[in-house]
């Protein structure tokens, strides 16, 4: 650390020799966690400051383009992706580094840059800040969420994954208080997961957050359960090659968890939505290696309630057929 340090400490704010050890930097202090606790503070507040001044400098251009150059965002960038490795690495230490800092203010303006790569990092930083410190992002949500939404567009891959990644990590923070933000979301989930050609990394993720939306709020997202069911459970050949829609080849992790547990609970809620699909259902669950006790047992549950919602409608359907056959 020491010769690295003694190059961030050499170089200007406007050196773009930053770049590459910014994204040094963001590597080390992603693998040595709480071990970067020493060097954390100066570094963070550069990060801040690099951030602050590139926003500075693309406003005075907006309003004064005569008499400004346009600022390179890629100090921005690359400032953003470092304060997310800091994020991710610290965990709960750099809360008191957020607190004393107006990181949140500027990620609101970086959530909304012109530029694809800001907002991507941006959305990045979100989703780390909120498994570290949501105590920050809480008061943020009402103006962060429609910004989340709108960027749910698969146009821009990779601003749309770190997007629909960030709203899972809030959902599972927010729980039930997300239920006045699901229809900002949901639709676009609903299509993009229903889209052809979408890359396997931006599905995953979409099944994710698809699955813990309906985890805090079931009774919001399960009517809309019989349109990404299959999607969500079954791969899909296009083509030669199988296109992973859905957690089905995802290994055992808690975000596969906290996903089976919400699609589990919107069976409960909405039994009919899944009837037809089942099978898919079926398959997906046979994906687990291990799942834990109580979420094993949600899956005989929804399972029995599921079958006796199918004999009950076949019963209904048939008696139906009878009565046609009869009156006939």
């Amino acid at each position: 650390m020491p010769p690295l340090i003694q190059k961030w400490n050499e170089l200007k704010d406007e050196d773009k020799d930053l770049f590459p050890l910014l994204e040094c930097l963001s590597s080390v202090a992603t693998a040595l966690q709480s071990g970067f606790l020493p060097y954390c503070e100066p570094v963070y507040q550069r990060c801040v400051t690099l951030v602050q001044k590139t926003l500075a400098q693309a406003m005075m251009y907006t309003q004064h383009p005569e008499q400004y150059e346009a600022p390179d965002k890629d100090f921005m960038i690359v400032a953003l992706d470092l304060l997310s490795g800091l994020a991710e690495g610290l965990g709960g230490h750099v809360e008191q580094l957020v607190a004393r800092s107006n990181i949140m203010t500027l990620l609101f303006q970086c959530m909304q840059d012109s530029m694809p790569e800001v907002r991507q990092s941006s959305f990045a930083l979100l989703g780390d800040l909120t498994k570290a410190c949501f105590i920050h992002v809480k008061p943020c949500i009402a103006e962060f969420m429609p910004i989340l939404g709108t960027n749910l567009n698969p146009e821009f891959i990779s601003v749309c994954n770190n997007a629909t990644w960030a709203i899972g990590e809030i959902c599972m923070q927010m729980g039930a208080e997300m239920q006045p933000y699901v229809q900002m979301v949901l639709n676009n989930l609903v299509e993009i997961i229903n889209r052809p050609n979408t890359p396997k990394t931006l599905l995953e993720n979409t099944a994710i957050t698809i699955g813990r939306l309906g985890y805090v709020c079931p009774q919001e997202v399960a009517p809309m359960l019989q349109q990404f069911i299959r999607p969500w459970c079954v791969p899909t050949c296009v083509g030669p090659a199988v296109r992973c829609t859905s957690l089905r080849n995802i290994r055992d992790n808690e975000e596969k968890d906290s996903a089976f547990r919400g699609i589990c609970m919107m069976i409960g809620v909405n039994p009919g939505g899944v009837v037809q699909d089942f099978i898919f259902f079926c398959d997906a669950v046979a994906s687990w290696v291990s799942p834990k006790d109580d979420l094993r047992d949600m899956f005989y549950k929804v399972s029995v309630c599921v079958v006796v919602r199918g004999v009950a409608g076949e019963r209904a359907a048939s008696r139906s057929r009878l009565a046609l056959v009869e009156g006939g």
